[in-house]
């Protein structure tokens, strides 16, 4: 479907996958971790992994009651690897600067655990861009439940004012669309899932290969 921002007021973007390019820092922080506790790596272990969960919650259903050791454990490798390996995608930036430009106010809206993206976002892009940041356990239910995006936009529309037309969410996983369609916005998919999981390919979701190709797009139905 042709997608114009002529009626956009917001656009609900993720981090992991999406804006930041982190893939490699996720990884590599787990398998250390995984490796420190004896456990095999995370190929073997994701099956016990909740997709309706963030990584920081599905750490209970990996490492049980040593999950909060691990995860900080976790949050220690995770720092020490930002500076040489965060990464944006190519045309990310340019994706929302254009957004801006057409009159959307833009929200970053993740299950990323606030003490790393507050690390990570001044690094790739100008915070002034966004004009509200909400991370995990910050509204009553993170992805892929609704109340992620009525929390985000509390205070800008009622969720009786949502609909597709005047609010995107922008993600990379099935936890970002399958909160989109239940919150009633439209969903856009951009990039490769880390965690994918098997499932669908649905109708109601815009899947673009990139940033390029979704700014490309929105430019052409200007």
């Amino acid at each position: 479907m042709p997608l114009s921002l002529s009626k956009v007021q917001y656009v609900l973007f993720d981090w992991d996958g999406t804006l930041a390019n982190n893939r490699d820092i996720v990884v590599f922080s787990l398998e250390k971790v995984l490796a420190e506790f004896g456990l095999p790596k995370w190929d073997e272990v994701k099956s016990k992994r909740d997709p309706r969960l963030s990584l920081w919650d599905n750490f209970y259903n990996i490492f049980g009651d040593k999950a909060k050791e691990a995860y900080g454990k976790y949050l220690q490798t995770y720092r020490q690897q930002i500076p040489s390996r965060l990464k944006s995608f190519p045309y990310a930036a340019e994706t929302l600067q254009y957004c801006k430009e057409q009159g959307a106010d833009l929200i970053i809206m993740t299950n990323k655990d606030r003490r790393l993206l507050d690390i990570e976002l001044p690094i790739l892009y100008d915070t002034s861009l966004f004009s509200r940041i909400v991370c995990a356990h910050e509204a009553p239910r993170d992805k892929p439940y609704p109340e992620h995006i009525y929390y985000a936009l509390r205070g800008f529309l009622s969720p009786l004012e949502i609909n597709t037309e005047k609010v995107w969410m922008i993600g990379d996983s099935n936890q970002d669309s399958d909160c989109a369609i239940a919150a009633g916005v439209l969903p856009i998919r951009v990039n490769e899932a880390l965690f994918e999981d098997a499932g669908y390919k649905s109708g109601h979701i815009c899947y673009y290969k990139g940033f390029k190709e979704l700014l490309a797009d929105l430019q052409k139905n200007k």
